[in-house]
C-alpha cells in the first residue's frame, strides 16, 4: 500500500539533510573546483578568446589635442606696467565648454557630418594654455581637426579684436608723438622761434653798444669840461692880471687928470677896467656856476647811462638765458617725444594674440586599455566566471540528485 506523505512532512523530512549539505568545508570546495576544472578552464579559455579577439581586432583610438595659448596684454598699474592674460583661463575654459563646443557641433552637423565628435577642455595650472581634446581613429582626424578649428576660431577672433583695440591706443599715442616730433624737427617752425629769440639778443646787444658809445661821449664831454675849466682859469688869471695893471694905471692917472688928455686916458682905463670886471664876473660865473652845473648834469647823464647799460646787460643775460632754456627745452621735448614713440612701439610689440600651438595633434600611442591589460582582465574574469559556474553546476547537480531521491522515495 503506498505511503502518502504531505508537503509539511516532506519539508520536515528534508530540512536536516539540507542543513547538513550546506555545511561545506574547504576540502569540499577544493574537491568541487577539481571536479569542475574543465568547466573552469573552458570558461577561462572562452573569456581569453573573447578578450583577445577584442584586444587585437578593436579599432585603434587616438587622442587628438589642440593646444591654445591665451594672448597677453599690458595693464598699467600703480607706477608699473604688467602683462596679464587677455582673459582668465578658467573663464576661457567655461566659454569653450558652454558656448563654443555646442556651436561648433551644430555647425559640424549642418555641414553634413553625422559622426558624433566630443571634446573635453582642460587647463594647465599656472599657465595660459588651454587644451581641447577629442578621441577618434585615424580616419576621424580631419573631422576632429575641423571640429577643433570651429571651436577655437571664434575665441581667437574675439581675443584679436580686444588686443587690436588696446594696441590701437598705443599706436595712436605713437602717431601723435610722431606728429609733435615732426614739428619739433621742422626748421621752419622751431627755427623761427630760435631766430626770434636770437634777434632779441642781438637787438639788446646793439642797444648795449649804444650805451657804451654814449658812455664814451659822456667821458669825452667830461674831459672837454675839464679843458674848458682850465681855459676859464687861464682867462680869469689873465683878466685879473690885466685888471691889476689897469687899476695901477688908473690910480696913476687919477693924480694926472689936470689936462684933457690925461682925463681921457683915465676914462678909457676906467672903461677898460669895467669891461674886464664884467668879463671876469662872467668867466667866474661860467667857471663856478655854469661849468659846475654842466658837470653835475653830465654826472647825472653818466649815471643814467650806466644804469641803462647795467639794465641792458641784465636784459641780455636774461634773453640769453631764455634762449638757452628754450634750446634745452627743445632738446628735452625732442627726447621726450622720441621716448614716447619708442615706449609705445615697444608696448605694442609686447601684445600677443591668442594662438594655437598645435591643431588636433594625434597622440603617439593609442589611448584606452592595452592588450596585455585586456587579456589579464579577461583571464581574471574567466577565472571568476568559471568558479561561479562550477559552484552553480555543483549546486544544480545536488538539487537534481535530491529530486531524484525524493521521486524514488515517493
Amino acid at each position: 500500500m503506498p505511503v502518502v506523505v504531505n508537503n509539511e512532512d516532506r519539508e520536515l523530512e528534508f530540512r536536516p539533510s539540507a542543513v547538513s549539505d550546506d555545511e561545506i568545508d574547504l576540502v569540499q570546495l577544493t574537491q568541487i573546483l577539481l571536479k569542475r576544472k574543465y568547466l573552469i578552464l573552458g570558461v577561462i579559455v572562452f573569456c581569453l578568446l573573447v578578450g583577445g579577439s577584442y584586444a587585437f581586432l578593436k579599432e585603434r583610438v587616438y587622442l587628438y589635442t589642440t593646444s591654445l595659448q591665451i594672448g597677453e596684454v599690458l595693464i598699467d598699474g600703480k607706477g608699473s606696467t604688467k602683462k596679464v592674460a587677455i582673459e582668465a583661463p578658467p573663464s576661457v575654459k567655461l566659454k569653450i565648454e558652454k558656448v563654443y563646443i555646442p556651436v561648433a557641433a551644430e555647425k559640424l552637423r549642418t555641414n553634413g557630418e553625422n559622426r558624433l565628435v566630443k571634446a573635453v577642455v582642460r587647463e594647465k595650472k599656472n599657465s595660459n594654455i588651454i587644451f581641447v581634446e577629442s578621441k577618434g581613429n585615424s580616419a576621424d582626424q580631419q573631422t576632429i581637426s575641423q571640429f577643433h578649428s570651429l571651436i577655437i576660431s571664434p575665441l581667437i577672433e574675439n581675443h584679436r579684436d580686444g588686443v587690436s583695440a588696446l594696441k590701437r591706443q598705443f599706436e595712436l599715442l605713437a602717431d601723435k608723438a610722431s606728429l609733435v616730433l615732426k614739428d619739433l624737427e621742422n626748421p621752419v617752425i622751431f627755427g623761427a622761434e630760435e631766430k626770434k629769440l636770437q634777434q632779441l639778443v642781438e637787438t639788446a646787444q646793439m642797444k648795449l653798444a649804444q650805451f657804451d658809445d654814449r658812455k664814451k661821449l659822456l667821458l669825452a664831454n667830461k674831459a672837454g669840461l675839464g679843458e674848458t675849466g682850465k681855459l676859464l682859469i687861464k682867462q680869469i688869471n689873465y683878466i685879473e692880471k690885466n685888471l691889476e695893471l689897469s687899476r695901477a694905471k688908473r690910480n696913476r692917472a687919477i693924480s694926472e687928470t689936470n689936462n684933457a688928455t690925461k682925463a681921457m686916458t683915465f676914462l678909457l682905463l676906467n672903461n677898460d677896467i669895467q669891461q674886464n670886471e664884467n668879463r671876469l664876473a662872467e668867466l667866474k660865473e661860467r667857471l663856478y656856476v655854469g661849468l659846475a652845473n654842466e658837470k653835475q648834469a653830465l654826472e647825472g647823464q653818466f649815471a643814467a647811462n650806466q644804469r641803462g647799460r647795467e639794465n641792458q646787460v641784465a636784459k641780455i643775460d636774461e634773453l640769453k638765458s631764455d634762449l638757452a632754456k628754450w634750446k634745452a627745452q627743445h632738446l628735452s621735448s625732442l627726447e621726450e617725444q622720441r621716448n614716447v614713440i619708442s615706449v609705445a612701439k615697444n608696448k605694442v610689440d609686447l601684445f600677443h594674440n591668442t594662438k594655437t600651438l598645435g591643431l588636433a595633434i594625434q597622440s603617439v600611442e593609442p589611448v584606452g586599455p592595452r592588450k596585455a591589460l585586456i587579456l589579464a582582465l579577461s583571464g581574471i574574469l574567466g577565472l571568476m566566471g568559471g568558479i561561479m559556474l562550477a559552484f552553480i553546476a555543483e549546486f544544480m547537480a545536488k538539487v537534481k540528485q535530491q529530486q531524484v531521491k525524493v521521486d524514488e522515495d515517493g
